[in-house]
């Protein structure tokens, strides 16, 4: 029993490591300034329930993450990147521990539930979404902490208050990002569990009819006032929303296939761990196995069926994936005898991965970096992992070992590869940011309006809302006779539509505020500014 608690702790520790170290390293993306330019004007201008940014309704999403964010933005400024992270990071966190806690109860095995825990928290796609604030994780954290009570209502193990704590949590979900947690986590889930134990009594069926009022009580409450409230406005969000849903990303039904490849050091064994006809018989649960499956490939169908497609959609595939795979690597690390090719098959996998860890030893050294003590720590990190790799697969022939180096090598990625990753990304020779005209705009007592333009990043750091232009509608047009304009161009026809409004243009300077250079597809010119200063 000892053990096996100071097991689940090495998995506190692990989750920790990877989820908060370096928090504030790796620059702030659009959805992420999205959810800090709103909690920003929430703790400023108080608004906490009608949100807004840069100034403008933001009905897209509902509040709940952003209210997290501003607290912590309120507590610790919205300079500390770190801190605007940290709920989201803290809500990955929560979500690891109850994937542990579902897939333990589920198959009444601590160490089949701490390997599979471990695979999740090592996942690419979980590290990445998970340390990002952004709406999607705080959506499937709330619902992976529903589903377990939920199970535990449907298991018949204190019902009533069971069923209450998942509709709400399920509810807070829904009040994180729509209803999207319950069509990608729930839904996938019973369908599952309906194939593998049946259809529901009378009972499971009053349970969830009430956990499901709980949940829309809950989840829509912010819906509904905002629509009594401002229903134009929310209609017109709602809208425009829908419409971008169906025309925005649109990919193909078979786009998401390639779903394995975003788990990133498991892409070999998470397809081996939807073998069905294999795992299934390799395990002395094929049932709980099972569910796992089928919740794995519901959600990746219900998945498809949604035309606008991205990477980061696909994390909740992602959860129940890390118990396939946990099933067959807790089947290898058990097996004492395997068959020639399956041998073969798991030397091939773990050799991969040494040669990957030795690879990246090496190749640090030709990035376009100065060497520095966390380049020459991460090099050394790798090269021992790539090392032990080889020797626990070749010589001391132990599977499980070359697991935990694998588990050591993501570990020591987060404390060392981070900041050279940072370092990486942040190449931008000439970078010159829009704050740096802040001050002088103050010091004349003027105000930077934009035109034109669409860059929460730059709103987040440029800290003040930028009122937009809209030649259509002279409300939007400012009372001052002098001002400065922001512009994400400087086309001839976009400077003459303002000219024609009598405005005299005086050009100031372009500011670049892209974090990398070119050519990354990351630089985009949405990130670029042209000021001018404007006299009516």
């Amino acid at each position: 029993m000892k053990s096996q608690k100071q097991l689940f702790y090495l998995l506190l520790v692990i989750s920790a490591i990877l989820l908060f170290a370096h928090l504030g390293k790796l620059y702030v993306d659009i959805m992420e300034a999205r959810n800090f330019v709103s909690a920003r004007e929430m703790a400023d201008e108080g608004h906490w329930i009608f949100t807004k940014m840069n100034g403008l309704p933001r009905y897209e999403k509902p509040p709940l993450p952003t209210w997290l964010s501003a607290w912590m933005g309120a507590l610790f400024s919205f300079e500390n990147i770190g801190a605007l992270r940290f709920p989201a990071a803290l809500s990955t966190f929560l979500l690891v521990i109850y994937f542990y806690k579902i897939v333990n109860f589920l198959s009444n095995n601590t160490r089949l539930a701490l390997i599979s825990s471990l695979v999740l928290i090592t996942n690419f796609l979980v590290i990445y979404v998970g340390r990002r604030a952004n709406w999607d994780i705080y959506s499937y954290s709330f619902m992976v902490i529903g589903i377990y009570y939920f199970i535990l209502a449907l298991k018949d193990i204190k019902t009533l208050p069971n069923y209450l704590f998942a509709g709400v949590l399920f509810g807070l979900s829904v009040l994180s990002k729509g209803p999207t947690g319950p069509y990608v986590l729930l839904i996938p889930l019973y369908l599952g569990y309906v194939i593998v134990f049946g259809w529901p009594k009378w009972k499971e069926i009053r349970g969830i009819i009430f956990c499901a009022v709980i949940t829309v009580l809950v989840g829509f409450s912010w819906y509904i006032y905002i629509y009594l409230a401002d229903p134009d406005t929310f209609l017109a969000i709602m809208e425009k929303e829908a419409s971008a849903r169906g025309n925005r990303d649109v990919k193909p039904f078979t786009r998401y296939l390639s779903f394995p490849a975003q788990t990133g050091v498991w892409i070999l064994y998470s397809v081996v761990g939807l073998i069905f006809p294999m795992v299934k018989k390799r395990t002395d649960q094929p049932k709980v196995y099972m569910l796992f499956f089928y919740w794995t490939l519901f959600s990746l169908i219900l998945l498809s069926l949604i035309p606008s497609k991205k990477e980061r959609y696909l994390f909740p595939m992602m959860v129940p994936l890390a118990a396939t795979t946990g099933y067959y690597l807790y089947y290898l690390f058990q097996s004492s005898t395997l068959k020639k090719w399956e041998l073969t098959l798991n030397k091939v996998i773990f050799t991969i991965l040494a040669v990957v860890s030795t690879a990246i030893a090496i190749g640090v050294y030709f990035l376009p970096l100065q060497v520095e003590i966390a380049t020459v720590l991460f090099s050394v990190a790798a090269f021992i992992t790539g090392g032990c790799l080889f020797y626990f697969i070749y010589i001391n022939r132990s599977f499980q070992y070359a697991f935990c180096m694998v588990i050591i090598l993501m570990v020591s990625t987060a404390i060392f590869g981070i900041p050279v990753l940072d370092k990486m990304l942040s190449n931008n020779k000439g970078f010159k940011s829009l704050t740096t005209i802040k001050e002088k705009i103050h010091q004349e007592h003027l105000k930077l309006y934009s035109y034109a333009e669409y860059s929460p990043e730059v709103w987040f750091r440029y800290r003040e809302v930028m009122p937009e232009i809209k030649v259509e509608d002279p409300a939007t047009f400012p009372k001052e006779k002098e001002f400065y304009i922001a512009m994400n161009t400087n086309e001839k026809e976009f400077l003459k539509s303002l000219e024609k409004m009598g405005w005299k243009l005086t050009y100031v300077d372009t500011f670049d505020d892209n974090e990398e250079a070119l050519p990354s597809k990351n630089y985009t010119d949405r990130k670029i500014h042209y000021v001018y200063k404007v006299v009516k």
